[in-house]
């Protein structure tokens, strides 16, 4: 029954225009339900750019509501901007009602709406929904896509906005009596649920060979036994699918690992049960409320001894990445498992270096060399997103190292600027799109490494893509400085295409912005910027810099002593290059002689080759990296002479120093060389390191000892510089700040000298977090007619 409001001269009318994350998570039965509560008159109405509420009755009743459309908004929901208009009250004949208006339909005398709409996330599936998936009462008993407002996929199906059902991949999947009784019931978990479907008109699951021949049996339990006796089995979930073994068995993980062509790199975990997953890893208060969270991300946690998990999970790691069941389908499928088995293998369903496969067909053509089985279903996946992955520092804001599934498209607001519309295309590696519009920019999902052909083609699709779901007409576009970066020359094409402007944005300047963005801060700050590569102003390679940074420009107050590597960005897979440049940094034109060469690399003629390479500087590049510096101390200590993946041999050096938990206590093994540029030489520490090597020490000593005395030299930097500028804000970006150690020990530090010190929350520290550090600085400089790169 509806509310009535009777007319009358204490009535008041007032408008709310709400922009955020609210379509699609419930808020219009919220929103009617609490008109019910405070019997007020009026209506509810999604459009293209938030949500609209006006509401009529006394100034009380009014401001109750007000209160708790705030504090008790739906759990997906959340408000960045509110709008309050004061409207003459109708006083027509009768009681007023409260009514939820579809989207297209238009009320007398509406204003235009100033915000374009933030599209929801794709979010794990909620107690309500599992409680009902598993009672047999229920007419969604086994429903392996059932959803509600409060949970299932939003991101991953919707074409446009606003987010109707005619604007999704449902479209096609005519309601049933019983699902539209509940759609339309605004009393109901699942009024206008966009998704809702049963076993009567949803879409459908099913289990087929790697041909697409239907396997026979029921395809839950048939899936599971097929994994309980070693099987890959493609899993098809809500941005993707996934391939899945069993986490305890050796064979079948190896068989995966072999087949996917992934030589080291970890495997995900999904787990049964937060409790599963603890009898795993070592989870903090903050990291075991984000994994059950709607997020629902992989957490990458330290494991715990004597686990059964198969070796080749996660080798020569002290970690592993575990994440919950998240979809219906995981929750049946585990149901189905012998109890004892509390964890599966779940990684992307791709070839090494393609992006996520999506459509039936596409798994068909892609998997079938992969998998044994494919459980899939027939509702269309829109957009590719992978898991997010974050790091449990023990922190109270675990550190994001890939930002996807469960948090994007969820918009970020920037310090300064952002108006015009812009669009950002970040790095080359780890890269991600970035829109600005309404002083918010919208960083897309995790896409991949442009240099895989795939991935670049799925790059400019995501453009396309993006710009039309978030009517995005840039005005400027912001790319990397690195002229050979595919994203770079992309953005030179669009924007002849389009007639606007380019902005470049300097790698390690986007990486401070970044983290400033996060935190609001438009500068100056002292940037400690470190990671593997970044295109200097001096066109050599950085990556171990002090910079002076606000969002307009910067200066480089200092960085560390360039290393001189063979083959150049062949030394980020062969670390051997990196070990032998420290070498010669630390022994002088007489390194060659040193026993640790001939350790370093065995076969004689190499290593002649090499050291002659090395001192005549043949192909050789110079670069500041403490990206670098940690490859070349693992190959030293021995721990890794190759990255067969990404930051392979830092990982392993980060392992090594888990194992020594107290901080070694030593004099300080750096000096630093002044001059108009600061210079950090870690010379003194590479020699200790490799005389202690050549002692006996233990490496986890030696490893520790490099994490902490590198904390330490950069943080005598930056208090050097806080003396010279008075500036008490310092910020940490860049891939090298998803090591645990070195940023908790940097930041104790920093913070202990009373300092506040900015550290990621929501994007990453590697280039999973450009594109936002290049909306943060492009905005500004296009507002305020600045284009300059250096001068604080």
């Amino acid at each position: 029954m509806y509310p009535a409001a009777t007319t009358g001269f204490k009535n008041r009318r007032r408008r709310w225009h709400l922009t955020g994350q609210v379509q699609g998570v419930g808020f219009r039965p919220f929103i009617y339900r609490l008109a019910q509560r405070y019997e007020l008159a009026g209506y509810v109405r999604n459009d293209n750019r938030g949500v609209t509420v006006e509401a009529q009755g006394s100034v009380a009743q009014l401001k109750r509501f007000s209160r708790a459309l705030d504090e008790e908004r739906p759990p997906l929901a959340f408000i960045d901007h509110i709008t309050v208009d004061n409207l003459p009250p109708l006083n027509e004949p009768g009681p007023l009602r409260f009514s939820i208006i579809d989207s297209d339909e238009t009320p007398p005398g509406s204003a235009q709406d100033i915000t374009r709409v933030g599209v929801t996330i794709d979010a794990a599936v909620c107690d309500a929904c599992l409680r009902e998936l598993f009672d047999s009462k229920d007419r969604c008993f086994r429903y392996a896509l059932t959803n509600c407002t409060d949970c299932g996929p939003r991101y991953t199906i919707i074409d446009r906005v606003p987010y109707d059902r005619p604007n999704t991949t449902m479209r096609h999947f005519a309601l049933c009596d019983d699902c539209r009784a509940e759609y339309t019931d605004p009393a109901d978990r699942r009024y206008h649920a966009q998704p809702i479907a049963c076993h009567d008109c949803g879409p459908t699951l099913g289990l087929v060979d790697p041909k697409g021949a239907p396997l026979p049996g029921d395809p839950i339990a048939s899936a599971a036994k097929l994994l309980e006796a070693g099987g890959v089995v493609a899993v098809k979930g809500l941005g993707g699918f996934h391939l899945a073994v069993r986490a305890d068995d050796e064979a079948a993980v190896s068989r995966l690992r072999q087949s996917k062509q992934r030589d080291g790199k970890p495997f995900a975990l999904m787990c049964r049960s937060v409790e599963a997953a603890k009898c795993l890893v070592h989870l903090s208060a903050s990291a075991q409320a984000l994994f059950s969270s709607p997020a629902s991300p992989i957490v990458l946690a330290p494991r715990r001894q004597d686990i059964n998990v198969a070796a080749s999970v996660a080798p020569d790691n002290h970690r592993l990445g575990v994440m919950p069941a998240y979809t219906p389908i995981h929750h049946l499928l585990f149901a189905e498992l012998d109890p004892a088995i509390d964890a599966l293998v779940m990684t992307s369903a791709n070839p090494s270096g393609e992006p996520l496969t999506i459509d039936n067909r596409e798994a068909l053509e892609r998997l079938a060399e992969l998998c044994d089985a494919m459980l899939w279903h027939d509702r269309p996946i829109r957009r590719r997103v992978d898991d997010s992955v974050v790091l449990d520092a023990g922190t109270p804001h675990p550190l994001p190292l890939r930002r996807a599934r469960g948090f994007v498209p969820t918009s970020i607001p920037l310090p300064v600027g952002g108006v015009a519309h812009g669009l950002c295309v970040g790095g080359e590696l780890k890269n991600t799109l970035a829109l600005v519009r309404d002083r918010r920019a919208i960083q897309s999902q995790h896409l991949g490494d442009l240099s895989y052909t795939p991935v670049f083609d799925h790059f400019r699709e995501t453009i396309d893509d993006l710009l039309a779901l978030f009517d995005v007409n840039p005005k400027w576009i912001a790319h990397d400085l690195h002229p050979m970066y595919l994203g770079t020359v992309y953005a030179r094409q669009l924007a002849d295409r389009l007639g606007v402007p380019l902005i470049g944005v300097q790698h390690h300047h986007a990486h401070a912005a970044s983290v400033m963005a996060e935190h609001n801060e438009a500068g100056p700050v002292l940037a400690v910027v470190c990671d593997g590569v970044g295109y200097g102003d001096d066109g050599t390679s950085w990556g171990g810099e002090l910079l002076l940074a606000d969002l307009i420009s910067y200066k480089r107050l200092a960085h560390l002593r360039p290393i001189e590597l063979i083959g150049g960005d062949a030394a980020s897979t062969d670390t051997r290059h990196c070990g032998l440049a420290l070498l010669r940094q630390a022994y002088g034109e007489d390194f060659a002689k040193h026993p640790a060469v001939a350790q370093l690399i065995q076969d004689e003629h190499e290593r002649q080759v090499f050291t002659a390479v090395l001192e005549r500087g043949l192909n050789c590049t110079t670069t500041t990296s403490l990206g670098r510096y940690f490859d070349g101390v693992a190959a030293l200590l021995g721990l890794s002479t190759h990255n067969s993946y990404e930051a392979q041999a830092a990982m392993r050096l980060e392992s090594a120093a888990f194992a020594c938990d107290t901080p070694l206590v030593e004099g300080p093994l750096f000096q630093f060389i002044t001059g108009e540029t600061g210079v950090i030489d870690l010379s003194p520490l590479i020699r200790a390191l490799v005389e202690g090597k050549a002692d006996g020490q233990p490496v986890e000593q030696l490893a520790a000892l490099f994490h902490d005395q590198t904390a330490w030299a950069l943080a005598c930097l930056v208090e050097e510089s806080v003396k010279q500028t008075g500036i008490g804000i310092a910020a940490l970006s860049g891939g090298v700040f998803c090591n645990e150690r070195l940023t908790r020990s940097l930041t104790d530090r920093l913070s202990g000298d009373g300092l506040r010190v900015l550290v990621h929350r929501t994007v990453p520290a590697n280039d999973g977090g450009l594109a936002l550090g290049q909306a943060a600085v492009a905005a500004v400089r296009y507002e305020t007619g600045h284009n300059r790169k250096a001068g604080v």
